[in-house]
């Protein structure tokens, strides 16, 4: 049994056709997208719209991530607290894929996700993916987090279960569980700025998994950042995700320690700060 998964595409048409390429090449048994299909990048409505067509056609899985629910937080009849006011201006990234994906019935269908996809091999062991852990699709496991929350956030063990969310590739056991973050099919982090998906494989009683990692056309990804209006149109914080992408350095986690709270008290504008932050640590701006 052959299982691909993948996550994290953030909007990055380029980089997701050319995983699914080689997805078809290696003809799995079964594909995960394991969530955050939408948001951060400039084609999300054309990702989603791919992804639910494997769906289809192919019998894809789908899971939700934390990018998903933000942008479903924008059909909310009570505005969230995250759109009013200053935050608003914060996240106008996921305001701008909300009305791009708002079409067809695509925000019916994004909340419609389940929160988890289940595969069971020929031995009854089984396979679990979720985007983050079993406790929040925002939760965090790194390759050092300490076996015993590890355990609690994902318990019960399976026989592999795989991660997502903080786009760093890696292979782990716990007791008896192969633990696998996939990484990012669409956002880099961490100096990786190659396209990654996990080929996981079940024989004869034992499974065992692979990164893979796929370089892309990311001239064709930047120029869709600029043609799509993604950086016109949503705000200083567009410049943080730009760069954080084109760099694979993890900008925006970096700026929201150095700056977000003098941002929320009004003691620096948003434009300022990130600008101030981008000369600050020599990015070409």
């Amino acid at each position: 049994m052959k299982i691909a998964i993948l996550s994290d595409i953030h909007g990055n048409l380029t980089a997701f056709q050319t995983v699914i390429a080689h997805i078809e090449q290696w003809q799995p048994d079964h594909v995960i997208i394991n969530g955050d299909i939408v948001n951060r990048g400039p084609d999300s409505r054309r990702c989603w719209e791919l992804a639910a067509d494997q769906r289809e056609q192919n019998g894809w899985q789908i899971v939700r991530g934390n990018h998903e629910d933000y942008v479903l937080r924008h059909a909310q009849t009570v505005p969230h607290e995250d759109h009013i006011g200053i935050k608003a201006e914060l996240n106008q990234n996921s305001s701008w894929t909300y009305q791009q994906v708002n079409v067809n019935g695509h925000i019916s269908a994004l909340r419609a996700l389940p929160d988890c996809a289940r595969l069971v091999a020929p031995d009854g062991t089984e396979l679990r993916a979720c985007h983050a852990t079993m406790q929040s699709n925002q939760d965090l496991i790194f390759p050092e987090t300490d076996e015993k929350i590890v355990r609690q956030k994902i318990a019960p063990l399976p026989s592999v279960f795989v991660t997502s969310h903080v786009h760093k590739a890696y292979m782990r056991m716990i007791d008896g569980t192969l633990l696998v973050n996939c990484g990012s099919a669409g956002q880099h982090g961490y100096g990786e700025t190659r396209a990654t998906y996990a080929q996981i494989e079940w024989q004869d009683g034992a499974w065992q998994a692979d990164i893979i990692r796929l370089p892309y056309d990311m001239a064709e990804t930047e120029r869709a950042y600029y043609e799509s209006g993604f950086m016109d149109e949503t705000g200083p914080v567009a410049r943080l995700i730009f760069y954080e992408w084109k760099t694979a350095l993890l900008l925006l986690p970096l700026w929201r320690n150095e700056y977000q709270d003098a941002v929320l008290d009004g003691a620096i504008s948003l434009e300022t700060s990130v600008t101030q932050f981008l000369q600050k640590h020599g990015i070409v701006d």
